[in-house]
């Protein structure tokens, strides 16, 4: 009878090496909507090639809510063993723990502080809206239950308003260390070491550590709230740049190369297509026939900046905030710093009206009607020649050509406003 047992200990011992490898799924750092789309890609690998089970090592500070929940959502349906192996699983660290069959807690680890903030540039983080907390809190719930696990810590975790005496005072977000995790039948048990987890967990020692590829880390780094809103103000702001210069040079091609990167970013990480896209680029057309077409601002201009905020929300959407508010900041400082010191720089001497306004300055005034040819493209500004003189122009409307015979249909000070003759 003895040597049964022993037969069957033996067995039950190595029957986990018998199965497929067991991969290792790092969830480290900001969670956002890419290494969603990670995890997404390994969890269907190692069902594809009949892994033992999926070990997910967190330790993350939290992230993005919407790209927590899809991951929770992934590891919840995945047919095969899942373990989390916790060294510090805060805010949306801790749903992605919790939806594991089970949790390992290493030395020295926590998991929970899991309320929902909105992070603004300069501003300390502010809890989010009522709401926002209350369908968090009704999905850690859910996770909770679903895994067997109390309900109501995982909702305490959320809720600051929940008061758990002996471990969370009333406004402040449930924190559990190692040890009482496992006590409070959170997490499943402690373990020393990786090795260590997996032997407990019963999972194969043989693993394979699937890393981020290329592809992921760079929809990572462009879809960071600091580098999306950089990207979007510099793209902006050289295509507005190129608009009051003539022809087509530089700042085009570098703004139109920062959208694409903007736009790339969201791509990769899944969270951006052709309606996005499409929709940005319909603002901008708005915003220029606003300025072209229309005098001041109007419905073009109104219908033209509420589709690119349509555009970033729909591709960002809770931290689209934070990435309008980037881009604001830098849009608005990049315009102070051209319009303070690009005039005084030498190549830009050709670009202001420097030339005319000393003109209209000595009494030398172009007459309203005189007729003159644009020498450059007027975008709507640029430079025309009136019998022996070269004068800054404006256009009144739309765009006109190099080479087209114009008129002076105003004067304001010394802003000359043309219009093209018609042949």
């Amino acid at each position: 009878m003895r040597a049964v047992k022993r037969v069957l200990a033996l067995f039950c011992l190595l029957l986990p090496l018998a199965w497929g490898k067991t991969y290792l799924v790092p969830i480290q750092g900001e969670i956002d909507p890419a290494l969603a789309v990670f995890v997404d890609q390994a969890v269907s690998r190692a069902e594809r090639e009949g892994a033992s089970g999926v070990v997910f090592l967190i330790d993350t500070p939290g992230g993005r809510v919407d790209a927590a929940i899809r991951i929770s959502d992934r590891i919840l349906q995945t047919p095969l063993p899942t373990l989390a192996v916790v060294q510090n699983a805060f805010s949306a660290g801790a749903l992605i723990a919790l939806s594991c069959r089970q949790i390992a807690m290493l030395p020295g680890s926590e998991i929970g502080a899991a309320l929902p903030v909105v992070a603004l540039p300069l501003q300390q983080p502010q809890p989010a809206d009522p709401k926002v907390i209350s369908a968090l809190k009704g999905k850690f719930r859910a996770v909770a239950e679903a895994r067997g696990r109390p309900a109501e810590l995982a909702e305490a975790m959320v809720d600051p308003a929940i008061e758990v005496p002996g471990l969370s005072a009333r406004g402040e977000p449930l924190t559990l260390s190692a040890d009482r995790a496992v006590e409070l039948k959170v997490a499943d048990f402690r373990a020393g070491s990786l090795a260590e987890a997996l032997r407990q967990a019963g999972f194969s020692l043989e693993t394979e550590r699937l890393e981020p590829g290329p592809r992921v880390q760079l929809a990572r780094f462009l879809t960071s709230s600091t580098v999306a809103g950089l990207l979007l103000a510099l793209g902006l702001l050289l295509l507005l740049l190129e608009l009051f210069t003539p022809g087509f040079g530089v700042a085009g091609a570098l703004g139109l190369a920062f959208l694409a990167l903007y736009f790339a970013g969201g791509w990769l990480a899944g969270l951006s297509g052709a309606f996005e896209l499409i929709l940005f680029f319909l603002g901008v057309a708005f915003l220029l026939a606003e300025a072209f077409l229309f005098p001041g601002f109007g419905i073009a201009g109104a219908l033209g900046v509420g589709a690119i905020l349509a555009s970033v929300y729909f591709t960002f959407g809770d931290n689209a905030l934070m990435v309008i508010a980037i881009a604001v900041i830098a849009l608005g400082l990049g315009l102070l710093l051209i319009f303070r010191f690009l005039p005084k720089t030498r190549p830009a001497r050709a670009l202001v009206l420097e030339s005319a306004i000393a003109e209209h300055a000595a009494g030398d005034v172009v007459e309203i009607g005189a007729l003159g040819t644009a020498l450059t493209d007027l975008r709507p500004g640029g430079v025309a020649r009136f019998g022996n003189k070269r004068v800054d122009v404006v256009a009144n409307r739309g765009f006109i050509p190099k080479g087209t015979a114009i008129r002076v249909v105003d004067v304001r000070g010394p802003t000359v406003i043309v219009e093209a003759l018609e042949e």
